[in-house]
């Protein structure tokens, strides 16, 4: 199955390659831990700390480190204000979105202490891993592009087999038509000054469900093994108009219309060790088994024709007969690699904390293993291997308590999964965090505030044409968590 491009298109490469697939391996494999308002407010530095909900998506050791039983959830407030730039013309898009992060709860079991295990501690939870909400408004006036190119371009591929869901559509609306002496089609909108704008916007997130175990060895070493169900369900929407400026055809412009639906369901297991060489340091170490996630999607398209006239002409996906079709179904299966994450703190007493962690994920070794198009598949899997490359990235957060308070902040990198050399390989993402908090010795309540911020640029669609628009993201995350020791 094609699909145009949603976030993000692949420029030109000699090989058909479904963009598409190779975003999706990104997504399912990203891990933005959200946690806690505590492990946000640090930015996530906590590959060697423990003892917070939020610690255990990242090491399961965090579970080992517990001398009590806990009961903690965490929501809040996502807010946009994403820019982008296309052929000079600037537009900011804003917004809020309603967020729940993550709830779980530590059941704790002391054993006798006399002896070298101290307890044994039972997890169960939810945590979000991957915020995929983004609103853009793309807009620029353009001369030799338009979107049609593209289609005429597969039109031509295959003159006697009209896409669906995208050729067929403008055909139907003459936005794409046939010259019968050259036997090649072509679009009136070739060659002509355009307005062009793209309104998108991308929801949903995938998180993981989690039943873990962990340990305290002599108060030294403490062990913990998650095994985790990964799932989560996004759409992305965008409408994509041309407006003819000066009047140069019969038409005044057109919409195409695509919405994708995408559902992710799989699992993975996490081992996880913090060690205490000496009282106040902690060092950390996970591993992260791949996940086995399957993917399915339901893809539709509708498209618009308004002639100068104002008259306006619908049309939507239909069979041989004429009949309306309904979404297009697609089925894939990916493996993702494993992830290592090494961490560092040290304690200055009851006074607070500094903490680092350093995380390596190898998005090159992803695999399509399935898929209902297996040219889709081989294609995927040669540009994952081509495009992606293991990516490093860095976290780092403090902690200074004052009697019953705590003041926290932190930074993290996330290096992007693109090769050295190759397009959007500087799109990496910052997050820039901070919060506050109140503790007792039962009770406890959180405040984080995360900007994260990347820059990328993004092609419309395939022409060569084409100028990229470049996109900044920046996404406010607000962060509260109620937690209760018992």
């Amino acid at each position: 199955m094609k699909k145009y491009s949603i976030i993000l298109t692949l420029y030109f490469v000699s090989v058909a390659v479904n963009a598409q697939y190779l975003q999706d391996a990104i997504r399912v494999y990203d891990n933005n831990y959200k946690g806690t308002s505590r492990t946000a407010g640090m930015a996530n530095a906590f590959g060697s700390l423990g003892g917070d909900i939020g610690s255990i998506a990242i090491n399961p050791a965090g579970i080992g480190v517990y001398q009590a039983g806990e009961f903690s959830f965490s929501m809040g407030m996502l807010s946009y204000d994403n820019q982008s730039r296309f052929y000079g013309t600037s537009y900011t898009e804003t917004g809020y979105k309603f967020d729940f992060s993550s709830i779980g709860m530590i059941l704790n079991r002391k054993l006798d202490a006399s002896e070298d295990w101290k307890n044994i501690n039972f997890y169960f939870g939810y945590t979000k891993m991957n915020n995929l909400n983004s609103i853009f408004n793309i807009r620029g006036n353009t001369y030799n592009t338009t979107m049609m190119n593209e289609f005429v371009d597969y039109a031509n591929q295959n003159p006697n087999s009209l896409d669906t869901y995208f050729e067929q559509l403008a055909y139907n609306l003459y936005v794409l038509d046939y010259d019968t002496i050259n036997q090649r089609y072509f679009s009136p909108y070739t060659g002509i000054p355009l307005h062009q704008q793209r309104s998108m916007e991308n929801s949903g997130s995938i998180g993981e469900y989690s039943f873990g175990i962990g340990g305290n060895y002599n108060h030294q070493i403490y062990l913990g093994l998650t095994i985790n169900v990964r799932a989560g369900y996004y759409e992305d929407i965008y409408h994509h108009t041309e407006i003819d400026v000066d009047n140069r055809i019969t038409d005044n412009s057109y919409t195409f219309n695509y919405e994708l639906m995408t559902w992710v369901s799989g699992w993975n297991a996490k081992l996880g060790v913090i060690y205490r060489p000496i009282e106040p340091l902690r060092l950390g170490l996970s591993i992260h088994t791949p996940s086995v996630l399957q993917i399915r999607q339901e893809m539709y398209t509708t498209m618009t024709a308004v002639e100068d006239n104002g008259k306006q002409w619908n049309e939507v996906p239909r069979d041989t007969q004429g009949n309306p079709l309904g979404n297009f179904l697609d089925h894939f299966t990916f493996t993702t690699s494993f992830r290592t994450v090494l961490g560092l703190s040290y304690l200055f007493g009851e006074r607070g904390l500094i903490s680092v962690d350093y995380e390596r994920a190898d998005y090159s070794r992803i695999k399509v293993t399935s898929a209902d198009d297996e040219g889709s598949k081989n294609n995927t899997n040669d540009a994952i291997k081509t495009y992606l490359r293991p990516t490093h990235s860095f976290r780092a957060g403090g902690e200074l308590k004052i009697n019953s308070w705590y003041v926290r902040g932190g930074f993290a990198f996330y290096q992007s999964p693109y090769r050295s050399g190759e397009f959007n390989d500087k799109a990496h993402t910052y997050v820039y965090a901070g919060g506050i908090g109140y503790k007792t010795k039962s009770f406890a309540l959180d405040f984080a505030y995360t900007l994260t911020q990347r820059s990328n640029d993004y092609f419309l669609y395939s022409d060569e044409n084409l100028n990229p628009a470049q996109l900044k993201t920046a996404i406010g995350s607000y962060v509260l968590t109620m937690g209760f020791r018992f």
